[in-house]
């Protein structure tokens, strides 16, 4: 995960990378055997090859080339082949997290997070235990949330005591 690592600010640390899940590449993975097969026995077994890896690697390079990772400080990710999207948004101007998953989602243990922050919408496919990782992303915003009020709090104890000596 190039993208996370490379994108860290100071006194950041990495608290949680997603994994994607290469199982929704299944039944494209069927059709092009099925393409092979029927262009087997025929001259144009190369236009069937051709047809069965267009088939094949986008669906394969959108998954190998999303990222997604919480940090300390922020959710960072990007996804897309040729239009990326990158995302990288301080936790508190995170609105939501969400998971959507169809049912070969829920079979096989992953989903679609959907990342709703103060600048637009994200969606991160492929996401291997997406809930895990949700309920990662919600416990780090509480935490932030908390740290931010100590702070504050420490700060103004800090005033009042100079004030008062």
């Amino acid at each position: 995960m190039a993208y996370l690592e490379s994108n860290l600010g100071r006194d950041e640390r990495i608290i949680s990378k997603a994994q994607t899940s290469f199982l929704p590449i299944i039944p494209n993975a069927i059709i092009g055997v099925l393409l092979l097969i029927m262009f087997a026995s025929s001259d144009s077994f190369l236009i069937g090859l051709i047809i069965a890896a267009l088939v094949i690697v986008p669906k394969a390079l959108r998954i190998k080339l999303t990222e997604l990772g919480l940090t300390s400080k922020k959710i960072m990710g990007k996804y897309g082949i040729i239009n990326t999207k990158v995302m990288d948004s301080p936790l508190g101007k995170v609105n939501s997290v969400s998971v959507e998953q169809g049912l070969g989602g829920k079979i096989f243990g992953y989903g679609k997070i959907v990342v709703s922050t103060s600048s637009g919408g994200y969606n991160f496919n492929f996401i291997k235990s997406a809930d895990a990782f949700r309920s990662a992303v919600m416990n780090q915003i509480e935490e932030a949330d908390e740290e931010r009020i100590r702070k504050q709090a420490e700060q103004l104890a800090g005033a009042v005591n100079r004030r008062d000596a």
